[in-house]
């Protein structure tokens, strides 16, 4: 079972690139890092809402995604907080995948890979981005209030758990846990 979801996902991916004539490698080369621009504020709505719908809708409730990420916004109040975030925000050839901030203090606020492009090397990318520059800015640590499904990605890149909580958010409480890492020296690419 586990075999056949796995060439399932791949199938699905490949389908993706079927009319591109580059490797992997050569897809994720187009992949670019930069500072967030008000005119992202639209299409990092989607990435938020994609990120939360598809990724999440085995630990949470529909009720619960419909009020931590709703479809509809308004765009003023969605754009101030990211102004008060300044994300990092990463592209793909024009079109914005993902994003994550890091404030002052070392807390992550926000990471969101689009659900189209989870699984593939984005989250792993902007993770190592953001603590590269944690440790250009002398922070001991990163911390980040994590959902249930994003977890096993955290933990995997060498976060530990601190305590677990419930959120509520627009009426629904949301389960998620406050996870953290030591910061060491840039790995190599």
């Amino acid at each position: 079972m586990q075999r056949l979801l796995f060439m399932l996902r791949l199938w699905a991916w490949c389908e993706r690139f079927a009319y591109t004539e580059f490797s992997l490698e050569e897809a994720m080369s187009y992949l670019h890092i930069r500072s967030y621009r008000p005119e992202d504020a639209p299409q990092l709505h989607h990435v938020y809402y994609t990120s939360i719908h598809q990724s999440c809708r085995n630990d949470y409730t529909q009720a619960q995604l419909d009020g931590w990420a709703p479809k509809a916004f308004d765009p003023v109040c969605w754009g101030k907080i990211l102004e008060g975030l300044m994300p990092r925000v990463v592209e793909w050839k024009g079109q914005l995948v993902a994003y994550a901030d890091l404030q002052k203090d070392g807390l992550i606020s926000h990471f969101f890979v689009h659900g189209d492009w989870q699984g593939k090397g984005i989250g792993k990318r902007l993770l190592r981005h953001l603590e590269d520059r944690a440790f250009e800015k002398n922070l001991p640590e990163v911390s980040s209030f994590i959902s249930i499904s994003a977890q096993p990605f955290f933990l995997a890149h060498g976060f530990t758990l601190d305590h677990t909580l419930s959120t509520e958010v627009r009426g629904q409480w949301i389960e998620n846990a406050l996870l953290r890492k030591r910061i060491l020296p840039p790995s190599p690419l």
